[in-house]
């Protein structure tokens, strides 16, 4: 009896650390043909069962196609994710300010040229209170994210933007 209560009640919560993941286009299943056909929030066990049927999920790595991060992309998304992760309170502090080393390195995670960094700093102090509002660490990188891909000069200067 107290298995049957308390076993589904610890994998809801050992599941929600991953509830703050930063967005990607696929869902469980991960990218390949199903991610395109169900999408983030479709079902994922048949988008995971069109992915292994199809066996597009390795091309698609390779190619950076099918939903799928280019290498250079995946890594530089991991990159951002760790950075932020573990100058989360610095970066906070500079981004109000708008400026300091932090900042600067951060900026370099998403290929920003050094002569975009004052357009690079700007827009994350003016872009504040939109990053930091958001909950946890990762909600905080997609917001980043999105703010970089709204400014038409940091899209095309910074080549890491996922």
């Amino acid at each position: 009896m107290f298995l049957r209560k308390h076993v589904p009640i610890t994998f809801v919560l050992c599941l929600l650390p991953f509830a703050s993941i930063a967005k990607t286009p696929f869902g469980m299943a991960g990218c390949g043909l199903g991610s395109q056909v169900m999408g983030a929030d479709g079902n994922q066990v048949f988008a995971s069962t069109t992915n292994g049927t199809l066996a597009n999920q390795v091309f698609g790595i390779t190619s950076g196609t099918s939903n799928c991060l280019a290498p250079s992309k995946a890594a530089a998304l991991s990159a951002q994710k760790k950075f932020i992760s573990d100058n989360y309170s610095t970066l906070s502090k500079e981004m109000a300010q708008g400026d300091g080393e932090t900042l600067r390195a951060f900026s370099s995670t998403f290929g920003c040229k050094n002569e975009l960094y004052p357009r690079f700093a700007s827009q994350m102090q003016n872009s504040f209170s939109k990053i930091f509002i958001a909950p946890g660490v990762m909600a905080a990188l997609d917001v980043v994210q999105e703010e970089i891909k709204g400014n038409e000069e940091l899209v095309s200067g910074c080549s890491l933007v996922i």
